[in-house]
């Protein structure tokens, strides 16, 4: 009874640590938004995609009989970085295109300015998401304990990523119609900091692309004897009493 309950005690503990890694996750996916953005309302709006992509996970979860486990929500955990990432292109290209078309003074709707945005990102955002999509299922080919420990975390990552995917597409819009204003804003202050530095380094790069690419070359090798160093198992080594089946 004493080793049920503690192993009770370690699954708890467990998931309450992925549940704060989650919660920690959305706060810094938050702070991230408002400084790369520069703009709270399509920070706000690009936010809102976090709670419905972890609501259309769920549901998936539950239609293909997926509980809420320590694997699966960690998986959630790990995809919650890539759910704005469509969101981010929709917003900013719909923020452009009601500026340029407030600057024009054209007399087009705003809904068709809005829809025009979506629809010319829609491809890249596609193959962008389908693309990482691609490269979790081959976790799902995985047999025995492997399955059992890394198909839950892929299944989520796929759920959420396809339902984020689609509410960038349907509902983002929607709201960005509502909670976006008709001007367009500058680049924030971080991004124009970083773009301050990244361009001296960038035509430096490709004043000496050719020792650019012996570097890269070097270090390459350099990772691959390192990695041919390091040991290499499935599972660590403990000794706990327990079987593993």
């Amino acid at each position: 009874i004493q080793t049920f309950y503690n192993r009770g005690v370690l699954v708890e503990r467990a998931i309450g640590t992925v549940s704060r890694a989650l919660m920690e996750a959305t706060v810094l996916v938050l702070v991230l938004l408002v400084l790369f953005l520069g703009d709270l309302r399509a920070a706000l709006t690009v936010a809102l995609i976090l709670p419905l992509a972890a609501l259309g996970t769920f549901i998936l979860m539950r239609q293909f009989d997926l509980s809420a486990n320590l694997m699966s929500l960690g998986g959630l955990a790990i995809a919650i970085g890539m759910l704005v990432d469509a969101a981010v292109v929709v917003v900013e290209n719909i923020v452009t295109q009601l500026h340029d078309g407030a600057q024009a003074k054209a007399r087009l709707p705003r809904l068709h300015l809005i829809y025009r945005a979506v629809h010319e990102v829609a491809p890249p955002v596609t193959s962008g998401i389908l693309i990482i999509v691609i490269v979790f299922l081959p976790l799902l080919t995985l047999q025995g304990l492997e399955g059992k420990l890394f198909s839950p975390v892929a299944l989520t990552i796929v759920f959420a990523l396809l339902s984020s995917l689609v509410l960038s597409l349907t509902v983002i819009p929607v709201l960005a119609s509502f909670l976006l204003g008709q001007g367009g804003h500058g680049d924030p202050w971080l991004v124009r900091l970083l773009g301050r530095l990244y361009l001296p380094a960038l035509h430096w790069g490709l004043r000496h692309e050719k020792l650019v690419i012996l570097t890269a070359l070097v270090l390459l090798v350099g990772a691959g004897a390192l990695y041919l160093l390091l040991g290499k198992a499935f599972m660590p080594t403990m000794d706990e009493g327990d079987l593993i089946e």
